[in-house]
């Protein structure tokens, strides 16, 4: 049987309530005749035709997304959802200092989050509200908050609330939309993360910026007592010279995709809390390129972070990337590699660089929003040796154990990737 959601509904009911009905003599000793039943079908059938009325009205539906809007267009909630589940395996030789056991492997749920959106009193008061469900315990954290509006009809917008900082377009674009099963070292280390503060953004044919002022690098869900920078400015600007802007909101180009190329600069300046001694600047820039084709992609970017620690010591820090898939012909099979690098400041104690290499495949059933991934990381360097890496690998519950990264003296650590993901 082919029907909406609302004619299926009205379709069970009327079954369910009918059988009801004609069992019910035979039950209560009711005498409901067949004009009785005939009546009670009808009334159910005019109730799924009112349903299936309101649906195409907008009031209800689904168009990419779960809504309720209003029938004057004034009020939308918009509700999306994302699903990860992963199997990871590390290997690495037994570290009696570091770890004490060479291999480690199961089962999580990296990202498990629920996002609200929409407009609300009329289409140009835009609104997201987006949380995630934590991997260890499953507390809820709150992710996007924000409210936007447009300052004028050429294209710029008012952005304030908390949101991912537009500096490191890795950590920009939506973990749904990664390459790899996750992303990259550099970007665990370097991401800018979500602040809090209000934002200008324009957008024109061939080129977008954003500019902010705001509470700083990963200051998210913070009081403003007990922030991270005093202040904080960043600016992202890029240009496009072929292709779409929607197309640069995932790194995958499937086959029949127009060619689209972009290359970006963003800057990023703050000055530490003075209520949270020692006081710390803190400057990131970037430039990135990214390219898109009919069925394959490639991505490079450059990251840097500038750390000023007041009567200490000062640091310049390095991160690269270099990325690309091509899908296999007439398939949903999409094959792809990654090479990246941290280099720490030459003072720094632990100033290695460390390497990372990764490969691997997807499989899209229903684009991203079904997908099956696997891949391969070879971590070539010790993490003990990288000051960067070593934070990142021995955080608890953190970015480390979220990407197969496990803290050791050893070199050539390997981490096999399985994960699925569901959008809705």
């Amino acid at each position: 049987m082919n029907c909406g959601n609302a004619g299926c509904l009205g379709a069970f009911a009327l079954v369910t309530f009918a059988g009801h009905a004609i069992a019910a003599p035979q039950q209560q000793g009711s005498t409901l005749t067949p004009d009785d039943v005939r009546a009670i079908a009808a009334e159910v059938l005019a109730d799924a035709d009112n349903r299936s009325s309101l649906l195409q009205s907008g009031a209800a539906g689904h168009d990419g997304h779960f809504f309720l809007a209003d029938g004057a267009g004034n009020f939308r909630l918009q509700v999306e959802g994302q699903v990860q589940t992963r199997f990871t395996a590390s290997f690495v030789d037994d570290d009696p200092v570091v770890n004490t056991d060479g291999f480690e492997s199961g089962f999580t749920n990296p990202r498990t989050t629920l996002a609200f959106s929409g407009h609300a009193w009329d289409s140009s008061w835009i609104y997201r509200v987006s949380g995630e469900f934590m991997r260890a315990g499953g507390g809820f954290t709150l992710e996007d908050a924000y409210v936007a509006h447009p300052i004028n009809d050429d294209g710029w917008l008012l952005i304030w609330g908390q949101l991912r900082m537009p500096v490191l377009w890795e950590d920009v674009i939506n973990d749904a939309h990664s390459l790899a099963v996750d992303q990259s070292v550099v970007n665990a280390v370097f991401r800018q993360d979500f602040s809090q503060g209000i934002w200008l953004h324009y957008s024109a044919d061939d080129w977008r910026m954003w500019a902010g002022f705001s509470d700083g690098i990963r200051s998210g869900n913070t009081d403003f007592q007990t922030e991270g920078a005093d202040w904080a400015l960043t600016s992202r600007v890029e240009f496009k010279f072929n292709g779409d802007w929607s197309q640069f909101n995932q790194f995958s180009s499937p086959e029949g995709s127009e060619m689209a190329n972009k290359f970006a600069v963003a800057v990023h300046w703050q000055d530490g809390a003075n209520n949270l001694p020692p006081e710390v600047e803190l400057g990131a820039y970037t430039i990135d390129y990214m390219l898109e084709g009919d069925g394959w992609n490639f991505y490079a970017a450059g990251v840097g972070l500038y750390t000023d620690i007041s009567g200490g010591s000062s640091f310049n820090d390095w991160g690269v990337i270099v990325q690309g898939g091509m899908f296999v012909p007439d398939t949903n099979w999409e094959i792809f590699g990654r090479f990246d690098s941290v280099i720490p400041d030459g003072d720094r104690a632990g100033d290695d660089t460390f390497n990372t290499l990764t490969f691997g495949a997807n499989h899209y059933f229903h684009g991203q929003a079904a997908k099956f991934s696997i891949d391969c990381q070879w971590f070539f360097d010790d993490t003990v040796n990288n000051d960067l890496v070593h934070g990142v690998a021995t955080g608890v519950g953190g970015d480390g154990s979220r990407i197969g990264l496990l803290p050791s003296a050893n070199d050539n650590q390997i981490a096999l990737r399985m994960q699925f993901q569901l959008l809705f």
